[in-house]
């Protein structure tokens, strides 16, 4: 936090100017361009294609591995998924319309393909076409006469009916599904699991509903897994969240696997758990617990295989491989477990190639053994990236390959991925030591042999030679038969082999009924020592719930080790189950529980949405103290689920529990504000009265009078969150209790401020202590964190000390004799942005007025922005005259003006103060001119609103210009008037060419507006030109050797981390940024100075409409009940009454700003592409 600028580009009023960056796409990355000379880092490859041949030379694999060619061009085009039957044929889905879609009705030249007769090399002899005119086909699964597929817009059953190798009859199991809003997603992975369901992937952005014909109904938005029956009888939701699923995988245990782009590259699916998906909310009880901490260099991962086959060697057992189509690679990672928990370790690399067309979009664990990989070889893969019509887009070229290991190279590859065709051959695959073979001989059993298959499964699972896989696929195949005797499966859970008894614990949570012997096995389950057992017994208790069952299940999660998050989420889970049941919360309240219990009852009835959750909470919190975001967790809760009856007592409970206490009293009442707003009730009377008395309190707390020292920004430099906080440090005489000012926050170094005290009677020595660092240790002193002394009446500087460069506070005396009896201030500075060293402490003046409150600076600024949001949303009246005090008062910080602005318009709404409020919340406008507009807002003459707008909107620089028309174009008012200035030639027609203006414009429907726009800016050129001819200019001149990453860096954390999250640092309003920098420079300089060129429909902007006229846009994040959740461009989300809105329509915008090109020194923005071209 420096002195010196940060050298962000100044406009002329010496404000440097920031950005939002929010990257108009869904980032799925390309390898580094900067680094010259490497083909992978081209967002459009430029090397030539390899013939088939050539690439299986340019493959490097460990030794004693080698890769065959399957299949490729003019046999098949692009694959996408893949899929093995039981007589060895290998089925394909194939696209050549990716990415757009062909209107429906119209021919297509999409298909699924067979391919057969593989000869020694592993070459498919035969490719033949079972269904074409498809459109975009992913998932696909063998079944029956036929295949069960995904085609725009639905599920199909295709049938060969005649025999003659093609599909002469379509079914429609499920849909129409969502297909409209993104197509690199949809519905995929399509995999059959041990107990009969076929389990899918939905993609990215999609929203769709999934009926089946009992009935069953679930709605998906974005990524999520669920499962269907084959038939089209019913649909269930499995998992909620993952970003855009693409690929799933069973192990020998039963544990469902799922890749993922942009949140992990891996997940083990727990059944019911919620997982991050882009600001949606989990479900209450956390979001399902994670298995890999590392990204393998890119977010766009894709098909998942764990390998269980003894035909490779001991290290590649229970390894999970993965594609990766950004960097070219097949990835590995091996599976190490803690309990039932697995972490995966990163590996080296299975597949790399020198040809950076190869994209292994699919893999497969052959029948034999082998690793089969889908190759969508191209030049380009991603799907926002590049332009879609970009006519550098492949749609001929694709490959299968099968990767073996040196010993499977003598057997025959049509005979190793045949399954038998006999009754007795199939039952003796299951148990073969290959997953693929025992899943598909258990599904030709259950599937073409049915009844006749009982009694020989049921002999073969009492022979002695039957092997533990052979019982588990036994198990189920008479559980999906529906004839497993409760004798053999009770025999069963008290197997010696664990995976027996995880499989059995498995097939009594599918089983509909739950006799008693079933819920016996499923506690003793419960008590196992093995915690896979364990943890799948907990889940088929969670599947049927009793209230007999409480007790057993809390005592296993108290008992659960920390390391086996797995286990402890699935507990969580089950638990939540048992207490969704009527009665059984009342139950349970009425019960004599321990202290203990009780709270661990309540953590999870937040998983609850029931009145009977919202009771149970109050009653624990009645009876037993709680803290921490616990209390406010359960109080938003409370509000939001008890009966409305119920209020005024929840409200009496918080105000007596926190009465002496204003920070804890804000608060509890914003939890209960939060809930009663989702829900859509007012709040009581009581929590009115109580809101007031809050604010004032809160407000007289912090009343300038009373305060010595003020908080201030540093003028001409990027506003950040107030650093100032009170910390107890060691001071060089020993002592360790006295407090400081410190700029060391949590999470807060690189956050830069100015703390000024009130003017005094310098006196004739002043002592202080000071403690922190002035930059790295090794580097020159910066001089930026000091603390100076100067005279009121000139401002000259009279005495100034650095940060000694010490973390113990070291004593300083100034002789002041010269200067005893004027007036002077001091002025603590923290001007360094850094990310280390880079912060300062002050205290223990012997100035009696100056010593540190007990209330931190930045403390203040918070009370009085929280009392300013109790004013607006309780709308107190009363208080009107306090919040323009507020605006008025010198030390008030630039954000506490800005939400008493909001207040104030609430209160008394007005086109030309809503503008103004709107900029003064604009921390890319100017200090001083945010300064103003407060100032002037606080007058309350809206005459004055609009002539200080117009007046600023003469002189201002064009991107502040920007800014102000874009406020008045926020109502009917202000854009009339926006365009009379500009028709009088008092302001730029360039202004009615930026986008937000136009979209405003739009929504406004002005009469005679169009045609008024239209003449203003006839003859203007378009502002996309001048942004190419800029974005040319800064790609030819760029040269990482003259860059600085870590100015970059510095840069990225203060302009666009509030959106935008790196190494799981930042905010995660637009997409994350890990592997942004495989994307390439050019592609950078689009993303950054135009934002709009490839925007991603994820991240458009909406504009709402409300039903006062006012125009509000944002990003939107959710709902939240009665709530519309929306993020600003500076990250920070807000929310919206449905009630209050008229009308709302998708931009074609993200929120980023058209002019960042002006923001910064063409040094500065070399500075942040090359920290992103380091990620």
């Amino acid at each position: 936090m420096r002195f010196r600028s940060l050298g962000l580009r100044k406009s002329s009023t010496g404000r440097a100017a920031g950005c939002s960056l929010l990257f108009g796409s869904l980032l799925l990355p390309f390898l580094l361009e900067a680094r010259a000379a490497n083909p992978f880092a081209e967002g459009v490859r430029p090397t030539q294609p390899l013939s088939p041949p050539e690439e299986q030379g340019a493959f490097r694999l460990p030794e004693g591995f080698e890769i065959q060619l399957v299949a490729s061009e003019p046999e098949i085009a692009k694959p996408m998924n893949m899929a093995f039957d039981a007589k060895g044929r290998l089925w394909v889905t194939v696209t050549r319309e990716y990415p757009f879609p062909v209107p429906l009705g119209q021919p297509s030249r999409d298909e699924i393909v067979i391919l057969e007769d593989f000869d020694g090399s592993g070459h498919a002899r035969k490719v033949s076409t079972f269904a074409d005119g498809l459109n975009i086909p992913i998932g696909l699964y063998p079944y029956g006469k036929g295949v069960i597929a995904w085609s725009i817009p639905n599920i199909w059953y295709f049938q060969d009916t005649d025999g003659d190798g093609r599909a002469d009859k379509r079914d429609i199991l499920f849909g129409p599904l969502g297909w409209e809003r993104d197509t690199h997603g949809m519905n995929s992975s399509f995999t059959r699991g041990y107990d009969g369901w076929l389990y899918v992937t939905h993609g990215y952005n999609n929203n769709s509903t999934v009926r089946g014909r009992d009935g069953s109904q679930i709605e998906m938005n974005s990524g999520n897994v669920y499962r269907i029956r084959l038939d089209g009888s019913r649909v269930e939701q499995y998992t909620w969240g993952q970003v855009n699923p693409f690929g799933l995988c069973f192990d020998a245990l039963g544990n469902l696997y799922s890749a993922d782009c942009h949140s992990e590259p891996l997940f083990q699916l727990l059944r019911g758990a919620y997982y991050p998906s882009f600001g949606k909310p989990h479900d209450g009880l956390g979001f399902g617990p994670s298995m890999i901490f590392h990204s393998h260099g890119s977010t766009a991962i894709s098909g998942a295989v764990y390998y269980s086959d003894p035909r490779w060697p001991e290290e590649y057992q229970h390894n999970l491989f993965t594609g990766n189509v950004m960097t070219s690679v097949v990835n590995r990672d091996f599976a190490e477990f803690s309990g039932s928990t697995p972490t995966g370790i990163e590996r080296p690399d299975f597949v790399t190639t020198k040809d950076p067309w190869f994209r292994p979009v699919n893999l497969q664990l052959g029948p034999d053994g082998a690793l089969y990989i889908a190759d969508f070889y191209n030049r380009i893969i991603g799907h926002y990236e590049v332009p879609l019509n970009h006519p550098g887009r492949d749609r001929e070229r694709g490959r299968i390959w099968r990767v073996i290991h040196k010993s499977q190279k003598n057997s025959d590859p049509e005979q190793a991925v045949t399954l038998p065709d006999s009754m007795t051959g199939l039952i003796s695959e299951l148990g073969n030591p290959n997953l693929t073979r025992r899943m598909l001989a258990m599904n030709q059993l259950t599937d073409g042999f049915a009844p006749a298959a009982v009694a020989p499964l049921q002999a073969a699972y009492s022979a002695p030679s039957a092997s533990a896989l052979q019982k588990i696929h036994i198990l189920w195949s008479l559980s999906r038969l529906g004839h497993l005797p409760p004798s053999m499966l009770e025999n069963a859970a008290r197997d010696p082999d664990r995976g027996v008894r995880i499989h059995v614990q498995r097939i009594l949570s599918e089983s509909g009924t739950w006799p008693p012997p079933a819920q016996r096995m499923a506690l003793a389950g419960l008590a196992d020592p093995d915690p896979s057992v364990k943890r799948a017994a907990a889940d088929a208790l969670g599947q049927h719930p009793a209230f007999e069952q409480v007790e057993p299940l809390l005592h296993q999660y108290t008992i659960a080790p920390a390391t086996d998050s797995h286990l402890s989420h699935t507990l969580r889970m089950a638990l939540r189950n048992q207490l969704n049941p009527d009665g059984i919360l009342e139950r349970l309240g009425q019960a004599n529980l321990t202290s203990n219990d009780s709270s661990t009852l309540a953590r999870i009835a937040l998983g609850l949405k029931s009145p009977a959750s919202g009771a149970f909470l109050l009653h624990h919190l009645q009876s037993h103290t709680e803290t921490g975001p616990f209390l406010g967790d359960s109080l938003s809760h409370i509000a939001r689920y008890l009966p409305e009856s119920g209020l005024v007592e929840l409200i009496e409970f918080a105000r007596q529990r926190v009465s002496g206490d204003l920070d804890l009293q804000l608060s509890l009442l914003q939890s209960i504000q939060a809930g009663t707003v989702q829900r859509g009730v007012a709040l009581p009377d009581g929590a009115r009265d109580w809101g007031a008395n809050l604010a004032e309190a809160l407000l007289k707390s912090t009343d300038s009078a009373k305060l010595f020292w003020s908080s201030l920004p540093l003028e001409g430099r990027d506003a950040t969150p107030n650093p100032w906080v009170l910390q107890t440090r060691n001071s060089s005489d020993g002592d360790k209790t006295d407090r400081f000012f410190s700029s060391l926050p949590p999470g807060g170094e690189k956050w830069i401020g100015l703390l000024r005290s009130r003017e005094f009677s310098i006196p004739e020595h002043l002592g202080f202590f000071i403690a922190g660092h002035d930059g790295y240790p090794d580097k020159p002193r910066q001089k930026n964190n000091g603390i100076r002394l100067r005279e009121a009446v000139s401002g000259a500087v009279l005495a100034e000390q650095f940060a000694p460069r010490n973390d113990i506070a070291q004593k300083v005396i100034w002789d002041l004799g010269t200067h005893v009896g004027k007036m002077g201030y001091l002025e603590v500075t923290d001007a360094d942005t850094g990310d280390a060293y880079a912060w300062l402490a002050v205290g223990r003046f012997d100035l009696p007025s100056a010593t540190v409150p007990d209330v931190a600076p930045r403390e203040v600024a918070q009370r009085r922005q929280a009392a300013a949001q109790l004013v607006a949303s309780l709308r107190l009246t009363q208080l009107q005259p306090a919040m323009r005090r507020l605006l008025e008062a010198p030390d008030s910080d630039l954000e506490s003006c800005s939400f008493a602005a909001r207040a104030l318009t609430t209160l008394n709404p007005g086109d030309s103060a809503v503008a103004l409020a709107n900029l003064i919340a604009d921390a890319s406008i100017p200090n001083a001119l945010r300064r103003r507009f407060s100032q002037t807002l606080a007058s309350g003459i809206p005459s004055d609103h609009f002539a200080v707008l117009i007046e600023v909107l003469r002189v201002a620089p064009f991107r502040v210009q920007t800014k102000i028309a874009q406020s008045l174009a926020g109502s009917s008012v202000g854009g009339t008037r926006l365009l009379e200035v500009i028709g009088a030639s008092q302001a730029s027609p360039r202004l009615l060419l930026d986008r937000q203006v136009r979209d405003r414009f739009s929504s406004l429907k002005l009469e005679g507006s169009e045609a008024l726009i239209e003449a203003l800016t006839r003859g203007v050129p378009p502002l996309r030109e001048e942004i190419q001819k800029l974005i040319d200019q800064r790609r030819r001149a760029f040269s990482t050797a003259r860059t600085s990453e870590s100015e970059g860096a510095s840069i990225f954390g203060q302009a666009c981390s509030a959106c935008h999250q790196i190494d799981g640092r930042g905010g995660l309003v637009g997409p994350q940024l890990d592997g942004i920098g495989n994307r390439g420079l050019e592609r950078l300089l689009e993303d950054v100075l135009d934002p709009n060129r490839n925007v991603d429909p994820a991240f458009r902007a909406t504009m709402v409409t409300l039903k006062d006229g006012e125009l509000q846009s944002g990003l939107f994040r959710r709902e939240e009940g009665a709530l519309m959740i929306y993020a600003n461009s500076a990250g920070i989300e807000f929310s919206i009454p449905k009630s209050d809105i008229a009308q709302s329509r998708q931009l074609d915008s993200s929120l980023m700003p058209d002019n960042f090109g002006e923001a910064l020194f063409e040094e500065q923005l070399d500075d942040l592409l090359a920290f992103l071209l380091s990620r």
